[in-house]
Order: C-alpha cells, then structure tokens, then sequence
C-alpha cells in the first residue's frame, strides 16, 4: 500500500562533476599529469613540478596540499587578483614554493606521443596572457590540476524542483 508523507526538506546527494577547461590535450592527457583532484592524485607527483589552474578557494587549497610534498607549484589565474578567501591567498602569496602567473590561461595541454599508454604523459602547457592572446609561453610541468569548480548532478530534477541558475 502507498501512503503518502509530507516533509519540510528533502536532502538529495547527487554528487558534482569536475568543471573542465576545454582546450586542446586536456582529455587526453587526463590520467596521465592533468587531474581535477590535488588530493587524491597529488602524492604521484612527489618532487615533480606541478601546476593548478584557477583562482578561488578550491585552487588554494589545491596549491597549498601540492606544495607539501611537490618541487615546486605553479598557480595559473586568468585575471590579476584572485576570488579566493583572503586567509588562503595570504597563504598561497607568502608560500615560498608557489609562484601565480597572473593574467594567464591554459591555451594546451601538451606531452608525449599518445600512441603508446607509457609515453602519453604531460610535459608542459601552453600559455597565452590575457592581454595579448598571440604571446604564447611554454611551462613545464609534470602534472596540472584543473581547480575551477564543479557541476552538481542535478539535471534529473530539472523541472521537476526549484534550482539556482547554477543548478
């Protein structure tokens, strides 16, 4: 038999999936140095240089958990002051094995060739400032982790609950 139940709040956990940038190489170098998760794959790259994407809390934390056990963390924004919480940004700017390339974007993903899952890994990106898109700089780095948000699984409920613009 069905019984009908009223509630004031209904809790429903769908989880997120890593918000991506959508360039070239990124998915196909994903597994082997591009990752959207600092702490679950960070310890693989121990003393390696690495680099995270982004400029908002998740990419401070990111910075700051690599910079523990990396050589070195390069932080990429794409504007010139961050939108992180000021506590973490002073963290981050007063770490002395961080470094932020400021006004910068991830134009590529680049590495070894992919014909061979052993030597498909990433070597370094391609850069371009946001000023002046045709000024491309290479940086080289073991590993990159996209830190720039999450998309909730809720399309299920659309149109069926009330959702934020963002879901």
């Amino acid at each position: 038999e069905f019984r009908r139940c009223s509630s004031d709040l209904l809790i429903i956990s769908t989880g997120a999936d890593s918000r991506w940038l959508g360039v070239a190489g990124e998915d196909t170098y994903r597994g082997g140095g591009v990752s959207s998760c600092a702490t679950c794959d960070g310890f693989l790259w121990r003393e390696k240089a690495v680099a995270v994407i982004g400029g908002g809390d998740t990419a401070m934390e990111d910075a700051l958990v690599l910079a523990r056990t990396s050589s070195h963390v390069t932080l990429i924004h794409r504007r010139d002051s961050f939108r992180a919480s000021q506590i973490l940004q002073q963290a981050v700017l007063s770490n002395p094995k961080i470094t932020v390339q400021w006004n910068s974007t991830v134009k590529e993903f680049k590495g070894g060739d992919c014909s061979s899952e052993a030597t498909c890994m990433l070597s370094h990106l391609a850069l371009h400032t946001t000023d002046d898109p045709t000024n491309t700089t290479e940086l080289a780095v073991d590993a990159a982790f996209v830190a720039i948000g999450h998309i909730p699984n809720t399309g299920l409920f659309k149109g069926q609950l009330d959702m934020s613009d963002n879901g």
